[in-house]
């Protein structure tokens, strides 16, 4: 009887996110953010027989910064239907709506059907989620589902006695698919050797050595790969973690500038303590925004005392440490704007909600029976009624789009059509760039002194430049350098204050 009822919630849930997902799909590719238009180009590498290299640059390095798994993943769509940017919307949303039903049962393990269900569902209509889902073809969403089948096998390698077992064995394949999916799949792997550490076991150290070495060997293998195909890459991560800021590396490192990892806190703390309000009450914060601190703080609070109430209940829960580290880690990462927090906070967005209603109904539970169960049914409605009343996002048309933005993507229609074949191209977006026109295209360094952009010109043979209006780092290099070097530049074409030149003294520098 419970199966039947419960595949009949299912399928009613399924029905809603679905065509709230249908819904909010894109009818055309307008992500210029670069990231998305990287990962189809490196699948498109692989296709080519070029093997995992950025094509888009002029020298096609090998590519260590983006984790392979999610380009594979886009390969057969781009081998059937080439650049189908619609279906790699939906295989994204169909990612998502698996990870649902992993959660689901994920959660139930460490509660109940009832607490499982409603973590689930307000996961379902959460804005962050559905926007993630079908915004943007990037790793996040497919990272969430290897995590969430990684955690319920890991969850089931706790309660087995020995250490060689099929359970170990999907934990270790979960792993390094989360691990090459997102890096960040690291705290994943750490949060799972925590658990397995805490468990009173006598195959607890021999779990622990299985899983580490399962996981351990490949790793080690593409950090030594990445050394031996693109040696300047395989740190690059480590490197940008430590830049006191990576959009002005003339600032140092923390380590010189010690103040600088304290901002990075104190920001990090802001900005996720923002995030947290909008997880929950992103509806009500934008509606009246007055109530953004108060609303943000409840959410605090209640995720805190769920944290708190769930660790005294299981110490050993397996995705408990994971939580834990990766929020530590997300505080001190570099980021640039709160949508860039919302979207690091996607691979614990699912344990933020699971917290939040535990303590809810904890807190609730000291109040008579019945007035508890009236107060917590009226919470749940309103919240509801909230997530699906925040849910309508704008449609990502090219009508809709801020008119710098519209200017930028117009003058890359131009150059596909006027553009004779050959030649790189300096973009503040290389990656867009190279998906709109098929020429290779790079960005300009950011470097205070003119004249290092200009060596980078002759180093690459630059034929064109574009000059936009999107990023700041535009007009804090670009534009000084354009300046100094104005008589060796031609205007091609300008489409409001975006504009595209041609180099015409550039030459290779002799060897």
């Amino acid at each position: 009887m419970k199966d039947k009822i419960f595949k009949w919630r299912w399928i009613i849930l399924s029905l809603i996110f679905w065509f709230i997902a249908i819904s909010n799909i894109p009818k055309e590719f307008l992500d210029l953010g670069g990231d998305s238009a990287q990962y189809v180009i490196l699948a498109e590498s692989l296709l080519e027989g070029s093997g995992y290299r950025a094509i888009n640059y002029p020298e096609q390095p090998f590519f260590y910064s983006y984790p392979p798994f999610f380009s594979f993943l886009l390969l057969p769509i781009i081998y059937f239907f080439g650049r189908n940017f619609y279906l790699m919307h939906i295989l994204i949303v169909f990612l998502g709506y698996l990870s649902l039903l992993f959660f689901y049962h994920l959660f139930k393990k460490y509660s109940d059907s009832k607490a499982a269900a409603i973590a689930t569902v307000f996961l379902a209509i959460n804005k962050i989620f559905i926007f993630h889902s079908t915004q943007h073809i990037l790793s996040d969403i497919p990272y969430l589902f290897c995590s969430s089948l990684t955690l319920l096998a890991a969850s089931k390698y706790l309660e087995r006695d020995n250490s060689l077992n099929k359970e170990g064995i999907f934990t270790i394949l979960g792993l390094l698919l989360c691990y090459f999916t997102r890096y960040v799949g690291v705290t994943l792997f750490l949060g799972v050797l925590v658990a397995l550490l805490l468990t009173p076991h006598n195959a607890r150290f021999k779990k622990i050595s299985f899983i580490s070495i399962g996981f351990l060997l490949p790793f080690l293998f593409w950090q030594a790969a990445a050394k031996i195909l693109n040696p300047s890459s395989a740190t690059s991560y480590a490197n940008l973690f430590l830049l006191a800021d990576p959009y002005k590396p003339f600032l140092g490192t923390i380590f010189t500038n010690p103040r600088y990892l304290f901002l990075r806190l104190t920001r990090g703390v802001s900005s996720y303590y923002s995030v947290i309000g909008l997880s929950f009450f992103f509806y009500f914060i934008k509606r009246w925004q007055i109530f953004a601190g108060v609303t943000s703080l409840i959410s605090l609070i209640l995720l805190f005392l769920g944290v708190r109430f769930k660790f005294r209940q299981n110490k050993t829960c397996v995705f408990h440490y994971y939580f834990l580290l990766y929020v530590f880690f997300i505080i001190f990462w570099h980021f640039y704007n709160l949508g860039e927090a919302m979207r690091y906070v996607i691979p614990i967005l699912p344990f933020m909600i699971f917290y939040f209603f535990t303590a809810l109904k904890k807190i609730l539970s000291y109040l008579p029976q019945k007035i508890s169960f009236f107060a917590f049914c009226s919470l749940l409605s309103a919240l509801f009624i909230f997530n699906i009343l925040a849910l309508p996002i704008e449609k990502n048309t090219y009508q809709n789009l801020s008119p710098h933005l519209k200017s930028f993507i117009s003058l890359h229609r131009w150059m596909k059509e006027n553009l004779p074949k050959g030649g790189t191209i300096i973009s503040r977006k290389p990656t867009v760039t190279y998906l709109y026109t098929n020429h290779k295209a790079i960005c300009f360094p950011y470097a205070s002194n003119p004249e290092q952009i200009w060596s980078e010109v002759l180093e690459n043979n630059i034929k064109y430049i574009i000059v936009d209006e999107i990023s700041p780092e535009t007009y804090d290099y670009l534009l000084p350098f354009l300046y100094e070097y104005k008589d060796k530049f031609k205007l091609l074409k300008a489409i409001e204050k975006t504009g595209l030149f041609e180099v015409i003294k550039a030459m290779p520098k002799k060897p």
